[in-house]
């Protein structure tokens, strides 16, 4: 089960390396997926403003894959609160769908 989750991670750290710039001066960086003992996976991520102005409504989509490549599912995640300059999100999206990797989608804003 260890090697298993291993190779998970190892995997959708290989699919997601590196940051994504997105609109409207916000980032999202860290990010990781790991299976709970309840069986349902979380995805794991920091989105950062850079601009000078809040964001309003934010929200993440995930797109989830199986080993041969073919879309199994999607999770995302929303901030009702503005997200200050400066400030950082932690955002947290749970999925009860089995993947291998997964990319992040989306980010959008009201």
């Amino acid at each position: 089960m260890k090697t298993r989750l291993a190779g998970l991670l190892l995997a959708l750290g290989s699919a997601v390396a590196g940051a994504q710039s997105l609109p409207y001066g916000v980032s999202i960086n860290d990010l990781a997926a790991f299976r709970q003992a309840d069986g349902l996976s979380v995805i794991t991520g920091t989105v950062r403003n850079y601009g000078k102005r809040p964001v309003h409504g934010l929200s993440v989509t995930f797109v989830l894959y199986d080993a041969a490549g073919r879309e199994v599912g999607r999770t995302s995640d929303q901030r009702e609160a503005p997200l200050a300059p400066g400030e950082t999100w932690l955002v947290r999206a749970t999925t009860p769908h089995a993947f291998t990797r997964f990319t992040a989608l989306d980010i959008k804003s009201q």
